[in-house]
């Protein structure tokens, strides 16, 4: 009887912990309802980027549901974000309020942090890019029959 009460207690405890796992991964509609102060990376720009903070991850970055990566900033601060990486590693960017802010890049969007906080920002970047067809260079090659 009491292997069974243990079985049964790993098994929830084993299901909490993936459900708190997949609480951490990035909610795009909460994102802009949790601006944080007034940081902002590209003050007086057209293009604000505004942070709102988020805890990091608390365990590794072993155990990710398909799709999903981990991004790991300077001061080892980990994002768990579902996209494809682009950038190699963290790109130091500029400051806000005298602090570093590092980037790393993706397909789907441009992710920041402050370093030393739990402060992050998301570019998101246009989903449809319209691609031009280059100039004909060359002529048709004109054909003779004789």
């Amino acid at each position: 009887m009491r292997t069974h009460i243990i079985i049964f207690l790993s098994w929830i405890c084993l299901l909490l912990s993936f459900s708190l796992a997949l609480a951490q991964y990035y909610d795009p509609e909460a994102a802009g309802t949790a601006t944080s102060g007034a940081d902002l990376l590209a003050g007086g720009t057209e293009t604000e980027i505004k942070f709102y903070e988020k805890q990091s991850n608390f365990g590794d970055c072993d155990w990710l549901a398909p799709g999903a990566i981990c991004l790991i900033f300077s001061d080892q601060y980990k994002w768990i974000v579902k996209d494809y990486r682009i950038s190699s590693g963290p790109i130091p960017v500029g400051s806000s309020n005298c602090l570093p802010v590092e980037l790393i890049r993706c397909y789907y969007a441009d992710y920041y942090h402050i370093l030393g906080t739990s402060l992050v920002a998301i570019d998101k970047r246009d989903p449809v890019m319209e691609i031009d067809t280059p100039p004909l260079i060359c002529p048709p090659p004109t054909y003779s029959l004789s």
